[in-house]
Order: structure tokens, then C-alpha cells, then sequence
């Protein structure tokens, strides 16, 4: 589904609803500057929110949810293994809308992330099995080996319990907040 920027989203809370999904379907690209780039946050150590950018690799309207790739020997996954609550905020500029989604990750690793990972590109795989792990303390900016790994490959499947939806398309700006314990109907709120 195309939208013009510059066209009011619809003044429906079902159409608006599958706007925003739409904006969550990843961009299928050759260029990697045009990547569907979100940023996930986490129930950090100590209890502090942490915040990084990923790249959005599906979404499934019919369960609710939206995948993530990663290095399993990331901190992100320790986080989620500790406590799953996350929140996922996207901004899509072609359709002037911000997406702010909560819910719970899963870790999706083994024969049931085989699929993605036979998918992804020779050039992608390196990133999934680096040497120290990501996030380690290295003594220069170079001193890490970059090796695929399969084992290392992990999916992170976020089932989402709501979606705060806001559009700054013009002439006027809308807002909708949708929540699966009521069935996504939504309500729509102040932008």
C-alpha cells in the first residue's frame, strides 16, 4: 500500500490501523541506507532503559508481531532473557508517521531461525558471529574477528500489545492508539 505524504491519513481508525502496518512491512531494498531502521529498547542492567537502532526484518499482522536479526551473544538478548518488555519506535518519513509499539520478545534461535538465516545474503552473514562478542571491551578499534556463525543467529520476535500511532501528515496532524486485549479496534487521542 502506497500513501502520499502530503494526503491526510484517513479519518477511520480500521484504515489508519492497516496504514501502520503497512509502514511496518520492511522495505525491500538493495541499498542498505534505505533499511527499515527502528530503535528497540530494553529493560537494561541495573533496570535502566537501553536504546539501539536495528534493522526491522518481518511483520505479521495476523500475530501481532514484528522480527528483529541478531547476534545471540549480543547484550540485548541477555536483556531480554532477563526481563522481555521492550518497546520498538519507527519513523517512516516517506508516510509521516511515527509507530511506537510495546510488547514482549521472544528468542527465536536453532532449526526455527534456520530459514532466515539461509536467507540472508554471504555479505550479511559475517555479522552474526563476532569475535569477542558484541559489546566487549577490545584494546584497538579493529581487534574483533568477523566469522558467521549459524548458532550465533538469532531471531527476535516481538508480539506486540499495543501501537501508538501518529501521523504528521498534512493538513492536519492524528494520533490512534490500538491494543490487542481489545481486539485493535483503537481510539483516537491528541497528537
Amino acid at each position: 500500500m502506497t500513501h502520499d505524504m502530503n494526503a491526510p491519513h484517513p479519518a477511520d481508525l480500521a484504515q489508519f490501523s492497516t496504514i501502520a502496518w503497512s509502514a511496518l512491512v520492511p522495505q525491500i531494498v538493495a541499498d542498505k541506507r534505505k533499511a527499515q531502521v527502528a530503535t528497540l529498547s530494553t529493560v537494561g542492567q541495573g533496570g535502566a532503559p537501553a536504546a539501539r537502532s536495528v534493522v526491522l526484518r518481518a511483520s505479521d499482522r495476523s500475530r501481532a508481531s514484528v522480527d528483529i536479526f541478531t547476534d545471540a551473544a549480543t547484550p540485548k538478548c541477555a536483556e531480554i532473557t532477563n526481563d522481555p518488555r521492550a518497546a520498538l519506535t519507527l519513523w517512516r518519513e516517506d508516510l509521516q508517521l511515527q509507530l511506537r509499539l510495546s510488547g514482549t520478545i521472544e528468542i527465536v534461535e536453532g532449526l526455527e531461525a534456520q530459514a532466515a538465516w539461509s536467507a540472508l545474503p554471504d555479505l550479511a552473514l559475517p555479522n552474526y558471529g563476532v569475535t569477542p562478542p558484541p559489546g566487549s571491551d577490545i584494546p584497538t578499534a579493529t581487534s574483533y574477528a568477523r566469522q558467521p556463525d549459524q548458532a550465533r543467529f538469532a531471531i527476535l520476535r516481538m508480539t506486540l500489545f499495543d501501537m501508538d500511532v501518529v501521523s504528521l501528515a498534512a493538513p492536519v496532524h492524528t494520533r490512534a492508539y490500538y491494543e490487542r486485549r481489545d481486539g485493535w479496534r483503537g481510539v483516537w487521542r491528541a497528537p
